[in-house]
């Protein structure tokens, strides 16, 4: 297993060396397009200097890496050598000193069929099925996030966000894009809190994340009957097999995070994804 060395934080980031500082609370939290070692180095930053408030888990290895359901390209694997999860303490008990903690654990159990002794076979399906997604993090507001992988290619696309229902969220273009917003909001909650108060930094890093005080575009949806009727060839593709009363909306063009609401009779959906991510598809769906 080859791990990243601990590089110096590169100049082009706008990461200060002092995250009290006036210049890191001023900076936007913006996704950038940036590199697993950038990632990796502003992760590692923002931990050491977070007074144990951010901890990382270690890299994960090839063998565990091959050993999963979905093909990882070797683009994911350079950053999940070196990092495989981000703990936050976000709340301390000031009766028993207990404290919550919002975990990113880039090999979630979700992905391998249970969860604290429960099958997530359901939440599998939500997702799309086996094979075309891996999970990320699961908040305590029954948010669960994604990233996209391609049955076919392998390939690792954009990040989503779904609750029980028929929303969702596109997050950001790629993992280490998602991640890397995450490493600025945490380096602003610090930079803008009192160093160990554990209550503000967690009610800090609510506000800017994951979406901050941005208000995601809400792109109109269409029927895969419709889909299947207009000019795009990619929209038609994706509707080709879908049932008349699915929904798909177009998110090619659309920079930023995404929300999406698909207006279905029914409480839940299937998702599905095409054209890299950049198409996205609720299929009806009763939970069985």
């Amino acid at each position: 297993m080859t791990d990243l060395p601990d590089p110096p934080v590169s100049t082009d980031l706008p990461v200060s060396t002092d995250l009290t500082g006036s210049a890191a609370a001023e900076r936007p939290v913006a996704a950038e397009v940036p590199t697993a070692a950038e990632v990796v180095a502003l992760l590692r930053h923002v931990a050491a200097a977070s007074g144990g408030l951010v901890t990382l888990d270690p890299g994960i290895d090839d063998a565990r890496l091959d050993a999963w359901p979905v093909v990882v390209p070797e683009e994911i694997r350079v950053l999940l050598r070196s990092v495989g999860g981000v703990r936050m303490i976000v709340s301390r008990s000031s009766v028993n000193g207990h404290e919550s903690i919002d975990h990113v654990d880039l090999d979630h159990t979700y992905n391998h069929g249970h969860y604290a002794g429960f099958s997530t076979r359901w939440y599998q399906d939500h997702a799309g099925g086996p094979g075309t997604h891996w999970f990320v993090f699961t908040d305590h507001g029954d948010g669960h996030t994604y990233v996209d992988v391609d049955r076919e290619s392998g390939a690792w696309g954009p990040v989503f966000t779904f609750w029980d229902a028929t929303d969702t969220v596109r997050a950001a273009p790629s993992l280490p894009a998602w991640l890397h917003h995450l490493a600025r909001c945490l380096e602003q909650a610090l930079a803008e809190t009192p160093a160990g108060d554990v209550r503000a930094f967690g009610l800090r890093l609510g506000d800017l994340w994951p979406d901050g005080a941005d208000r995601p575009a809400e792109p109109d949806s269409m029927t895969a009957a419709e889909a299947r009727t207009g000019a795009d060839p990619v929209l038609r593709a994706a509707a080709a097999e879908l049932p008349d009363g699915a929904r798909l909306v177009d998110l090619r063009s659309v920079a930023g995070p995404v929300r999406v609401e698909f207006d279905l009779p029914e409480v839940s959906c299937r998702y599905g994804r095409h054209a890299g991510g950049g198409v996205l598809t609720a299929t009806p769906w009763d939970g069985e």
